[in-house]
């Protein structure tokens, strides 16, 4: 069986990416993980945000996992604290995943830089398939049916 995962991070929480896998897998009939990384390098105040942000995620998310399991799908999610390439391959070969789906990342100065970075790290250390998947703009769509 395949399994899915999709990372989640601070600068780019993508959702997205969690609905794009959450229809491969019912399509597939693949398990799905949802990783929120953590970064454990930055002060008491930055975590603190990046925790926020995460609670505010997953009430993004509960909806989603509750139609994925609704309709059959496996969903699982984790944190964890550390650094993302590291803490990502360990994750990757110990749950066996064959999919990784990743979000590409917004308009934030530098990101696209460290995502790019990241997955040259990852690609090479790991053996599955990885996804990119950028946010839909839906305003040019509205703007030619009005």
């Amino acid at each position: 069986m395949e399994r899915i995962l999709v990372v989640l991070q601070t600068a780019e929480g993508n959702i997205w990416s969690a609905i794009h896998a959450l229809n491969l897998a019912r399509r597939i009939k693949a398990k799905v993980s949802f990783l929120f990384v953590i970064d454990s390098d930055v002060d008491k105040g930055e975590q603190a945000s990046q925790e926020q942000w995460k609670a505010d995620m997953m009430k993004s998310l509960e909806a989603l996992i509750e139609q994925g399991r609704s309709e059959g799908i496996s969903v699982n999610y984790f944190a964890m604290y550390g650094n993302i390439d590291i803490e990502l391959v360990k994750f990757i070969k110990e749950n066996r995943i064959t999919i990784l789906v990743l979000g590409l990342p917004g308009d934030q100065k530098g990101s696209f830089g460290n995502f790019t970075e990241l997955l040259e790290k990852v690609r090479h250390k790991v053996d599955c398939r990885i996804e990119v998947v950028q946010e839909k703009n839906l305003q040019p769509a509205l703007e030619r049916r009005g």
